[in-house]
């Protein structure tokens, strides 16, 4: 990550003098250490990412130190008399921060463009720009907990952009929080440390409460929200503030602290549970380990961890470590793309993390160092210039490039009717034969428009039900007429059929609801150790009983994506007997094949008449639909099986009618499913029959 210095170092920023013995290191003189340490996070974060995955807490580290440097800066300016400056600030900070960005991220784009698979490309232009927006952070929290958006096979050559983010945003606030303390400051008695000291305070206990609770209740999607982020920044600013009153400890006590700080940052990914706690309490162990490294200062004894930390190849990339943080992701996803592997062996990730070193230098010496801020009278101009091109630079060619993206997508959709007939070629009923020159669609650059739901969202008190759940709600428009209210649930295999599940309602008059939440089937809750999809599975129950859902649509197997495997859905005979004996019905359908490789990169690396990208039927689907199986124990229980629809003759095909049938490994896309709906109303009227209410 960045280096992070302060907007407008103090003057005696090169003054390295030692301090008094027993004193920590002053604030307002170069702190080799601390340079040092940005050297060990970096490099935690690089071999963490290349070897072990993870979190190394490195990241925290650096959020820690910008914030320590940037308040350091700003209480002094203030504490002078002299003003904020914010626009200065911001020009030249963010004038500093985004060249070496700006060249990362183009030159990232164009290895996606010749390397990457071609349903990589539309995904890495909408992040390039929220990278330079300073938003990806945002973009990747809606993607986790949105289990389809982050159903792509491999990482985001952007994804490590999160924590600038994050940082850029606290680059904007921290600033005007800084300059209320010293306006307040102005018109009290008070100090601006003292003021900073309240407002910084309040902001950890707040931040930090709110990071426990959504850590602990939506963890993917707190690791990348700032507001659960904000107190490891007031951390830093509370260390600068305690530093700026001046802290004196013994010798002895600072080479402890500063060695059992460095140990705790580099053990943290090892000793804890950093997948599912960060970042709650866990990351106060880095940020801790950071601040006893900072409290221990330069000990002036080459036995302390500073003397490490203040060694030359250490602070030499240092000056390098934002640059070397921009590319090593990018450099490792690309190794993982071009070798089909899911993870770096020991020979390949030292060559890795080399050239991640040597590409990040490079950047530093000929982008970020010679565009360094200058100083003179129109020095803010030129930033501000400099800042927009380097927006600018980005959001033009990724606006062209989803705009064609966007207009290839059209046109395959308008000339879909006749060339494009999908499920329907199956019939026997239409004379087609395949047009070599006519795309099949979807679009495989394109998946918006691609998972369904039903026309209207769901009313404010099934919202409100469901609220904190993270599900998609949707709803045909209600009668209060209707005899028969039914229900869509479970997981994104249920999602699929919703044009089908929705026709088949209209046909009959029925209410029909979608609550859908990724990865959490209906199941009774025993079966299942997530957490949250207990909670929700007992929810959407006491949802069924109050509301009196007469049917319930949901899946009824199991596929695996090694071998056949198919079986039916864990629990599901007990769900079955739990209904049935309040009188509801249960539609089950048939789980489609799952592979172990995304068919949409088989397509584009084997072409769609490989092999690999058609396997047998018997390699994917159980000789019959083990569901069946049910259906004369549960009488509430009617079985569905489109597998005739998505694995004809005896093959699962990447493509039927000149239309792709998954849209990743395991998911089929909408305009697949909407050609098979006049072959499953069908079978819905056969299995179902024509009754206006079900059986209780």
């Amino acid at each position: 990550m960045s280096r992070l210095l302060p907007a407008d170092p103090s003057p005696g920023v090169a003054n390295s003098t030692a301090p008094p013995a027993g004193a920590s290191a002053p604030a307002h003189r170069f702190r080799p250490e601390v340079q040092g340490l940005r050297t060990v996070a970096v490099l935690l974060v690089a071999v963490y990412h290349v070897w072990i995955g993870g979190v190394s807490g490195g990241v925290d580290v650096f959020l820690f130190i910008s914030a320590f440097l940037m308040t350091l800066s700003f209480v002094r300016r203030l504490e002078a008399g002299k003003g904020p400056q914010l626009g200065r600030y911001w020009a030249r900070t963010f004038s500093r921060l985004l060249p070496p960005v700006v060249v990362t991220v183009l030159g990232t784009l164009v290895v996606v463009r010749l390397l990457f698979p071609s349903d990589r490309w539309y995904a890495a232009i909408e992040e390039a720009a929220a990278t330079v927006l300073y938003s990806q952070n945002w973009v990747l929290a809606l993607n986790a907990v949105d289990y389809y958006a982050a159903d792509t096979s491999g990482a985001s050559p952007f994804q490590h952009f999160w924590s600038l983010s994050v940082q850029g945003q606290v680059f904007l606030l921290w600033p005007l929080l800084l300059a209320l303390c010293g306006l307040i400051a102005e018109r009290t008695r008070w100090t601006v440390t003292t003021v900073a000291t309240g407002v910084f305070s309040a902001v950890f206990l707040a931040s930090f409460a709110f990071s426990v609770v959504s850590t602990s209740s939506e963890q993917a999607f707190a690791y990348f929200d700032t507001r659960a982020r904000l107190w490891e920044f007031a951390l830093g600013s509370l260390l600068a503030l305690a530093v700026l009153r001046g802290v004196t400890l013994p010798g002895a006590l600072r080479l402890l602290l500063g060695w059992t700080g460095l140990v705790a940052i580099a053990v943290c990914g090892l000793v804890l549970d950093v997948q599912g706690s960060f970042p709650g309490w866990a990351a106060l162990w880095p940020l801790t380990g950071a601040a006893l490294v900072i409290l221990a200062g330069h000990t002036g004894d080459p036995r302390g961890a500073d003397a490490l930390l203040s060694r030359r190849p250490l602070l030499v990339l240092g000056e390098a470590s934002y640059a070397v943080y921009l590319v090593h992701w990018p450099v490792l996803v690309t190794y993982l793309v071009v070798t089909d592997r899911a993870k770096a062996t020991l020979g390949h990730g030292l060559l890795i993390l080399l050239g991640s070193i040597v590409l990040g230098v490079l950047v530093h010496r000929l982008v970020e160092r010679p565009l360094r801020p200058r100083t003179g009278p129109r020095a803010s101009l030129h930033q501000l210039g400099l800042v927009v091109l380097c927006v600018a630079l980005v959001l033009v060619p990724a606006s062209g490039a989803r705009l064609v993206l966007d207009r290839h997508a059209q046109e395959a959709a308008e000339q879909a009717a006749l060339e494009n007939p999908g499920a329907a070629v199956l019939t026997g009923d239409l004379a087609w034969e395949q047009d070599p020159q006519v795309p099949t669609i979807p679009n495989p650059l394109v998946r918006e428009g691609q998972w369904s739901e039903l026309p209207e969202s769901c009313d404010a008190a099934t919202e409100e039900w469901f609220d904190g759940y993270k599900v998609a709600c949707s709803t045909l428009p209600v009668d209060r007429d209707a005899e028969v209210d039914a229900m869509v649930i479970g997981n994104s295999h249920a999602e699929q059929w919703l044009p089908a599940f929705q026709r088949v309602a209209e046909d009959r008059g029925w209410n029909l609801v979608s609550v859908i939440r990724g990865a959490c089937r209906f199941q009774p809750v025993e079966t299942t150790d997530n957490t949250e999809c207990q909670e929700l599975i007992g929810l959407t129950d006491r949802y069924i009983e109050d509301h009196g859902i007469d049917v319930v649509l949901t899946t009824s197997t199991v596929t695996a994506d090694e071998g056949p495997g198919e079986q039916i859905a864990p629990g599901f005979a007990q769900v079955l007997a739990d209904l049935g004996e309040r009188g509801i019905t249960v539609v089950g359908i048939r789980d489609n094949p799952r592979f172990p490789f995304n068919m949409v990169t088989c397509i584009d690396q084997d072409g769609p008449d490989a092999e690999r990208c058609n396997p047998p039927r018997a390699q994917k689907l159980a000789p019959q639909n083990p569901a069946d199986a049910l259906t004369g124990r549960h009488g509430n229980f009617v079985s569905l099986d489109m597998s005739d629809w998505i694995c004809p003759d005896g093959t699962c095909p990447s493509r039927i009618g000149n239309r792709w049938v998954y849209m990743d490994d395991n998911h089929m896309p909408r305009d697949y499913v909407v050609t098979m709906v006049p072959a499953f109303a069908e079978q819905f009227d056969r299995q179902f029959g024509q009754r206006a209410r079900p059986a209780g």
